[in-house]
């Protein structure tokens, strides 16, 4: 199972946890230095994250999360296995916590948060102009609360540690720069 990774080598390897929303990994390899060694990693489904313009005014959530406690950050979430597409989890998304569907979508590509620890991505999605129609936030949602800011309001949330998520401070930042989708 020898395969190489650039100036990696992978020998082998071993499954350390399986839940239902990852698994961990501790591959072993020989370094880029050339020593032997173990890399140990996590793969977790891909996010995605939507700047959704309203009006021109841009919709964030602030929600209490179990590890980093309040924020503010984009509507999105992990990819399901049903997801034919990340503009589908993107729009599923947008809809269940925000109520909001359709309008004008862009690509605006993909970030990956955390390359040493996850091969994971967070695709980055924005809509303009969609229309209102109901929530329909999941259960571990219930403190979720939809705000609308202008962009210079976002970037300012950035800046002062309110939107501390870091795929929605870069699309935040991108929706700034381009004033635009």
């Amino acid at each position: 199972m020898t395969e190489r990774r650039g100036p990696w080598v992978r020998h082998s390897r071993v499954p350390l946890c399986a839940t239902p929303r990852l698994t961990a990994y501790r591959d072993e390899v020989t370094l880029p230095h050339g020593m032997r060694g173990t890399y140990d990693w996590v793969q977790v489904p891909d996010q995605v994250r939507v700047g959704a313009l309203v009006n021109g005014a841009l919709l964030v959530v602030e929600q209490f999360h179990y590890l980093t406690g309040p924020m503010w950050q984009l509507p999105g979430g992990s990819m399901d296995p049903a997801d034919r597409s990340s503009r589908k989890a993107a729009e599923r998304e947008l809809v269940e916590e925000t109520g909001y569907r359709d309008g004008r979508w862009y690509d605006r590509g993909s970030l990956r948060a955390l390359p040493g620890l996850t091969p994971a991505q967070v695709h980055l999605w924005s809509t303009i102009d969609p229309a209102w129609s109901r929530a329909a936030p999941e259960p571990e949602e219930a403190d979720l609360v939809v705000r609308r800011v202008t962009l210079n309001e976002a970037v300012f949330a950035v800046r002062d540690g309110r939107l501390r998520c870091a795929a929605s401070a870069a699309l935040v930042m991108m929706l700034a720069l381009d004033r635009g989708p």
